[in-house]
């Protein structure tokens, strides 16, 4: 996996509002970093430690989960049980 790819595209779909590949990009790079592969370059400083881009990577896909979750109950609100 290439995971700067896959931020990438997370990214994109966020902007776009395409929560159904923003949930898969999400799965796809946490369970990247949870098998310790390398994280994407979130901040260019030369000098920073990969924990900086790991951390944000991973509050990244937290808060995209997030607004993503909420959308589906803006979504499922309008639809009576």
């Amino acid at each position: 996996m290439d995971p700067q790819t896959t931020w990438e595209q997370l990214l994109a779909a966020y902007a776009e509002g395409d929560w159904d590949t923003v949930e898969q990009r999400v799965t796809d790079l946490t369970a990247w970093l949870d098998r310790d592969g390398f994280p994407p370059s979130i901040l260019n400083h030369a000098g920073l430690d990969p924990d900086w881009n790991r951390a944000l990577a991973r509050a990244g896909c937290a808060h995209a989960l997030g607004v993503l979750h909420d959308q589906w109950r803006v979504q499922g609100s309008a639809f009576p049980p």
